[in-house]
């Protein structure tokens, strides 16, 4: 009884009731773009003036910048697949079996780009590749009608995300430039304390937690800057400027920790210095976060605190060893400081102020990922095509229309097989909804204001169900599998057949992706070995850089694979903590380099240390795929350089080679846990 009760609650949580208090104004909003859609279908007089309405049904968000972003680009993407499909219908009209590879190569290849790209564009690659599928369905068994097909998918489209963007700006409030602004408020003033804390020496296991946790949040807030960007102009001219502050941000976040700092900072604090810097940034963090200062005052507070440290850091003497370990220790307090700052600098553009020097923002891209999507879509077309021919089924077509999307839509997410079963359980919802609207209601009703109410009843259900996040995907499944299959036009056909028909067509498409995700399924553990390798070979270009090298374009990609690897597993997973001690170690090795590639810079070219540094660095160039050879270079170089008196190049060096160190030990220890896994 239990059991029944249980899965009872379950059916009912699949498709929430409407017309609650909070979702009231989404659910009357996306039902008035709707109705406002289809009423325009029918006025122009389209072939299917239903896929208007369902393309406001598929784009409905609640955030406003999130449907007009989609909204533009999803038309992008419609025009692209448009020009597609007509030159696909140009060269493989007459070959059905070429059309159908052609067909799934295209699919696969906007797949792949989707993979590659973020936020909108990848709704306008995905876009670009299943209009194909709808506007050619039809069309490959009536080749003579394709211009006609083609034209009104695209023209269903477009009068779709005119009615949604219309009906969203007029009557719903922009709300993510605030969320922009609060999250980035709430993150500075969260580093700063833990730069507080770490200039008054503390190193517990909190605060590392913290850390861990703040990393992982930094490029969370890259998602809705991709939403902000529709939503306000002065949030999307100053995108470049808050992408580059985030990734100073996450590398004020990845300081690592050498051997002897805590021996260091407890002479800063002898010194008098440590405390009240900490306090400083303490309550230039509170400051900021109550609102008594803005990005740009912040940073300003922030420059005359740099300043402050590199005074005491000139008046300390040169010949002395502690002195200058004690002095690295300050040039990397304000190196932190600095990223610090030019985040600050670049979040102050939210604010309107003028433009800074912008960090470069790079991406890590996923080619393997893309390859494998691109192939499994193209795999999901033949199998489709496949079953067509050999079944000579009429709703081929249909199948390959829907599997199309389906295929497509969660390639990038990372359990599209749960994703695909929830779509299943949305289209099993919508058929007996479809059932019992077309043949029981429809035929009762005359005239337009009537036909809404009836449709306005079924949509709330699946509008409602996309406002609970485990329930977004069925009510999707369900608006667009019960808008299609009622087939709203100007004349009403009620053909039983013909339904029952495409009803199994739905559901044999979402079974077909189903089962490609099956054969070749998104494998976690893979994609985390991918980045894992990633890291270490471009540890290893950085370690034999070459000319034309650049090492902030380097250190912004290997701070996303990073953050890539923590949002996989979570950041306090055992493996993801090897991998962040991992990406901290290369991150370091990155900044260690440019100092020394800074310091021989300075020096004669014909002085024996500028020698002796130029040796050490072609020797770790050679050995970079041996690190504890290379450190042994690196620690001989440094050792002459003391004996020379040179102590500052020289703490360099060694500590180079105690990070080279550092980092065949985590390789080594990331490869021996994945050894034991995979055991």
């Amino acid at each position: 009884m239990a059991a029944s009760a249980s899965g009872g609650r379950d059916w009912y949580a699949a498709l929430p009731l409407p017309w609650r208090t909070d979702s009231l104004g989404y659910v009357l909003r996306s039902i008035g773009a709707a109705a406002l859609a289809l009423g325009l279908g029918l006025y122009l007089q389209l072939d299917s003036p239903f896929s208007a309405a369902s393309t406001v049904l598929l784009l409905i968000n609640p955030v406003q910048g999130a449907v007009v972003g989609k909204g533009w680009w999803r038309a992008v993407g419609t025009l692209v697949g448009t020009l597609a499909a007509f030159v696909l219908t140009a060269l493989f009209a007459q070959k059905m079996l070429l059309f159908v590879v052609a067909l799934g190569f295209w699919l696969g290849l906007c797949v792949g780009v989707m993979s590659l790209v973020r936020h909108f564009y990848a709704t306008a690659a995905v876009v670009a590749g299943y209009t194909v599928c709808l506007a050619l369905g039809p069309a490959m068994v009536e080749p003579e009608a394709a211009f006609e097909h083609i034209v009104t998918r695209a023209s269903a489209v477009i009068v779709g995300v005119c009615c949604l963007s219309l009906v969203t700006v007029l009557f719903s409030r922009r709300t993510v430039s605030g969320r922009v602004r609060q999250r980035l408020v709430s993150l500075c003033a969260a580093t700063l304390a833990l730069v507080a804390a770490r200039h008054a020496g503390a190193a517990d296991g909190e605060l590392e937690r913290r850390r861990r946790t703040l990393a992982g949040e930094v490029y969370a807030v890259d998602d809705l800057l991709g939403v902000g960007r529709a939503e306000s102009r002065a949030l999307s001219a100053a995108l470049p400027a808050i992408r580059g502050g985030l990734a100073a941000l996450f590398s004020t976040l990845m300081e690592f920790r050498f051997a002897g700092e805590t021996h260091w900072a407890r002479r800063l604090a002898e010194r008098g210095l440590a405390l009240p810097m900490a306090d400083d940034l303490c309550l230039l963090g509170g400051q900021l976060e109550r609102g008594e200062l803005d990005f740009a005052g912040a940073a300003r507070r922030l420059a005359s605190l740099r300043g402050r440290l590199a005074a005491i850091r000139r008046g300390l003497p040169t010949d002395q060893a502690d002195a200058c370990r004690e002095g690295l220790f300050m040039e990397r307090l304000d190196e932190q400081l600095d990223d610090l700052q030019a985040a600050l600098r670049g979040f102050a553009r939210l604010d309107g102020r003028a433009r800074a020097d912008v960090r470069p923002a790079a991406f890590h891209r996923p080619y393997r990922e893309a390859l494998r999507n691109g192939a499994r879509a193209w795999l999901a077309m033949l199998v489709g095509g496949a079953l067509w021919f050999l079944s000579g089924w009429d709703q081929g077509p249909t199948l390959l229309a829907v599997l199309g999307p389906y295929c497509t839509l969660l390639a990038a997410s990372p359990f599209p097989a749960e994703g695909t079963r929830n779509f299943i359980r949305g289209t099993l919802c919508a058929i007996p909804a479809a059932l019992l609207c077309k043949f029981l209601l429809l035929p009762l009703i005359n005239g337009f204001p009537l036909l809404l109410l009836c449709l306005a009843f079924f949509w709330s259900f699946g509008i409602q169900a996309t406002t609970v996040p485990r329930r977004a995907l069925q009510g999707i499944a369900y608006l667009i599998a019960f808008n299609t299959l009622v087939a709203t036009g100007n004349l009403a056909r009620f053909d039983f057949g013909d339904f029952a028909n495409q009803s199994c067509a739905w559901v044999l498409a979402l079974c077909i992706s189903l089962l490609v995700y099956r054969l070749l399924p998104k494998d976690m553990e893979r994609h985390s070995a991918s980045l894992l390798d990633h890291l270490r070979r471009e540890t290893l270009a950085l370690l034999r850089r070459r000319a034309g090298f650049d090492a902030h374009a380097w250190q912004a990609r290997q701070q996303h694979r990073i953050a890539q690897l923590g949002a996989l597993h979570g950041m306090e997973h055992p493996r993801s903590a090897l991998a962040l001690r991992l990406g901290f170690v290369s991150l370091q090795l990155g900044r260690e380099s440019r100092r020394l590639w800074r310091a021989l810079a300075g020096l004669d070219p014909a002085a024996a240390e500028a020698r002796w540094i130029e040796r050490a660095l072609r020797a770790i160039a050679v050995r970079h795929r041996d690190p504890p050879l290379a450190a042994r270079h690196a620690r001989r170089a440094g050792a002459r350089l003391a004996a020379a008196g040179e102590w500052r190049l020289a703490a360099i060096l060694t500590d180079l080679a105690w990070l080279l160190r550092a980092y065949s030990q985590s390789v080594s220890s990331d490869g021996a846990q994945h050894g034991e896994k995979t055991s």
